[in-house]
This record gives structure tokens, C-alpha cells and sequence, in this order.
């Protein structure tokens, strides 16, 4: 009988061991060629790396005009009551995006990934149905996503290979969001809060991202960092301590750049021709998948700037309602956007092809600069109705990032 006992324990505590394997990758973020993986497919929850998603289509909406960076969030009772780690937003209270990006970054914070969820999603819910069904047009084909936080919930999961994904899709779409995860610290309301990303601190060449915990996993995290030419990621998923988590993540950085010197010189003698497993390339799509979402993410914003001025109503000023760039409603000089690039050619060009794709001859080109940097694509002359259905005709026959701009009063 103990012999049945103690033979049924060790194959419990196998098993255990086998399910509990850290999931490990590094590779270039460029390329997409993976250096080395163990268990990179392996289904693990996410924790606080669920919040690059929740960054990611952050990072689109301010790109499309659905938000700007002054744009003040309404806090609910449900995000203010979520359970550390947090700035402690109060319900009724705002927070612009600026803060809330910072907050997401430097403080990980749950109270603010459900303020951009329910400003972004109309709740939680839909926002994490909007993660998912963005993860799978990038190609994360393991990962769904059931909150904007990383708290653990039955059926939220990912794996290294895709969190891989996601972090160049970060990189290449939004370089200059991307620079934001180097930030060591942020001050909010008199208090500054210090990154703990113990990589981000200690390696050379080192660029930031993401670190995360829950009970259900460990410790994760995802790194990137420079040397020379070469950026390269590395992913932890599952560590049984945050400093056993950062020591691995640094140490697969040294090996990744040590292996793609061996790499380079071998190929540069013309001994060797490249034979690192690339990822899937789809995460360098040229009009990022978010762009489908836009008009879903709008209208959101909208209701929810609708219910911060009924919160607030008796307190400041009503804030008016945003419409893609702050026009107004009325009028029947609406213009629908298509895209947005740091090249004015390229909008005008973009333009044109949805004009001969649409038939909508005579319609004028518009390019207006947004932050200084990107080009919008917009074409202008129709009516509020005309504008809709120009956009739902794109987006079902293209895909193509589109949204109705109200003309400025």
C-alpha cells in the first residue's frame, strides 16, 4: 500500500514538474529569427504581459485620432476597486492618457488597464474580445485574452512564441510609442513611481518592456535591449522568483548576441547560410489590424465621454463629445480617414486608391500632420451617412483602417 502511495506521489510531483517548465525564447525582433526556445508553445497566463495588448491598441487608437494624449479617461467604481498594483484612480475622478500609458508601464497598474479598457471597449469585456481578436489577426495563434489586466482568469493564456509576436508588432508599428517602455519612472499626482524592471536597469543596451506576476504562473517577463546593429527580445514565462526571472532573461540576451555574432561572421565568410526559425511574419502587416477596430474603439470613447460629463455634471463643465479629431456632428462635409504614415506621399497615394476603390470620383485629398509626424490619409465630401457606409465598404472588402471624420465647426 505505501508502495502504491509513494510511486503515485512521484508521478504527481512529475507531472507537476513537467506542467510548471519555464517557457523561455530569444530572438531577433526584426528578423523574427529565434536564437533559442524551450517550451515557447506551451499555453501559460499571461499576468501583467497581457498589458502590451492593452498598450498596443492604445497606441492605435491615439494613432487613428480616436484619443489624444490630453484626453482625460473617466474612472469607474469597477476600475478604481481593482486589487494592486494601482495608482489608487478614484471613482468619478480622470485621468489623461499620457498618465494612463505611464501608469500601464512604469506601475503596471490594474486600475488603469480597466479605465483605458472601458474608455476604448464600453467595458472589460469587450475590450478583451477586441485583444483577442486583435492577437489572432497578428498571428497570436495560442493567446486569448479575457481582461486588460494580466489578473489571472480562467482561459487567459498565451506563450512565448506569441508574446514574441506582440513585441514586434510593438516595435514595427509604433517605434515611437515603443521608446516609452525605457522610462524609469513617472509622477502622478505629486508621487513618482520608479520602474522595477530590474533588466531595464542593470543590462547594457537594454530598452525596456514588460515584467509580470501572478500566482497561477510565476514571475514573467519580456526584454529588449540594443548592441551595435542587433535588438534583440527575450522572453521568461513561469520563473519561481523575480530575480531568478531577470537572471535568465539577461543571461538569454548574452547568448542571443553572442550566437548572432557567430552567426554573422560564419555567413560573412560565406561558411554558413542563416538557419534560425523565423516567427510568424504576419505581425509585419503594413496596416496593423487595430485599424479594423477603430470605429468600435470610437464609438466607445464616445460613450464614455458621454457618461464622465453625467458623472461630473454638477462638478466642472461638461466635456464635449470627441469626434475622430475633434470636429463637430453636424454638417455634410464629412471626410472618412484610411490611414496614417510619416510620408505625406504615401497618405496622398493611399487616398487615391480608396477613391478608385470606392468610385468616389471628385472627392477632395486631404493630409492633415497629426503630432507632428504622421500624415493623415483622409478624403473629404461627403454626407455623415455617405461617410459610414464608404467605411464599412472598406473595411469589409480590404481591411483597411477606416473612420468617419465630422467636419470642424
Amino acid at each position: 500500500m505505501f508502495r502504491k502511495v509513494f510511486v503515485s506521489l512521484i508521478f504527481l510531483l512529475w507531472g507537476v514538474s513537467v506542467n510548471a517548465a519555464v517557457s523561455t525564447l530569444v530572438a531577433d525582433t526584426k528578423s523574427g529569427f529565434i536564437l533559442k526556445s524551450d517550451n515557447a508553445t506551451e499555453q501559460k497566463p499571461p499576468a501583467s504581459l497581457t498589458k502590451l495588448m492593452t498598450l498596443y491598441l492604445t497606441f492605435g487608437a491615439l494613432e487613428s485620432g480616436v484619443l489624444s494624449w490630453d484626453d482625460q479617461l473617466p474612472v469607474s467604481e469597477r476600475a478604481a476597486a481593482q486589487p494592486k498594483s494601482k495608482i489608487g484612480v478614484a471613482a468619478g475622478e480622470t485621468i489623461s492618457v499620457r498618465d494612463a500609458v505611464s501608469a500601464l508601464i512604469i506601475k503596471s497598474a490594474n486600475d488603469v488597464a480597466v479605465v483605458v479598457a472601458e474608455a476604448l471597449g464600453q467595458d472589460e469585456e469587450h475590450f478583451a474580445d477586441l485583444m483577442t481578436r486583435t492577437a489572432k489577426g497578428l498571428g497570436l495563434s495560442d493567446t486569448v485574452f479575457k481582461n486588460a489586466s494580466g489578473l489571472h482568469e480562467e482561459g487567459q493564456v498565451t506563450t512565448a512564441k506569441d508574446m514574441a509576436i506582440l513585441t514586434m508588432a510593438l516595435i514595427a508599428h509604433y517605434p515611437e510609442y515603443y521608446k516609452l517602455f525605457a522610462m524609469p519612472s513617472f509622477t502622478y499626482k505629486g508621487q513618482t513611481y520608479h520602474s522595477h524592471n530590474t533588466v531595464l536597469q542593470q543590462y547594457e543596451g537594454a530598452e525596456g518592456l514588460k515584467t509580470g506576476f501572478v500566482s497561477a504562473v510565476g514571475y514573467n517577463i519580456i526584454s529588449t535591449a540594443r548592441k551595435g546593429d542587433s535588438r534583440l527580445m527575450s522572453i521568461v514565462i513561469g520563473e519561481t522568483s523575480p530575480t531568478k526571472r531577470d537572471l535568465r532573461a539577461m543571461r538569454l540576451l548574452d547568448k542571443g548576441f553572442h550566437q548572432v555574432d557567430i552567426q554573422r561572421r560564419a555567413e560573412a565568410d560565406g561558411r554558413l547560410k542563416s538557419a534560425f526559425n523565423p516567427l510568424n511574419r504576419r505581425a509585419f502587416i503594413s496596416k496593423p489590424p487595430v485599424g479594423v477596430f477603430v470605429p468600435l474603439m470610437r464609438m466607445s470613447w464616445r460613450q464614455s465621454q458621454k457618461k464622465m460629463a453625467h458623472l461630473s455634471k454638477k462638478k466642472r463643465a461638461p466635456i464635449p463629445v470627441v469626434v475622430a479629431d475633434t470636429g463637430v456632428e453636424q454638417g455634410d462635409n464629412w471626410s472618412i480617414q484610411v490611414g496614417a504614415f510619416e510620408g505625406e506621399q504615401k497618405a496622398r497615394q493611399t487616398a487615391e486608391k480608396a477613391i478608385d476603390i470606392l468610385g468616389a470620383n471628385g472627392k477632395e485629398i486631404k493630409t492633415p500632420q497629426a503630432n507632428n509626424r504622421f500624415f493623415r490619409s483622409r478624403i473629404q465630401g461627403f454626407s455623415e451617412r455617405e461617410a459610414q457606409q464608404a467605411c464599412q465598404r472598406l473595411l469589409k472588402g480590404t481591411g483597411w483602417q477606416c473612420f468617419p471624420v465630422a467636419p470642424k465647426g
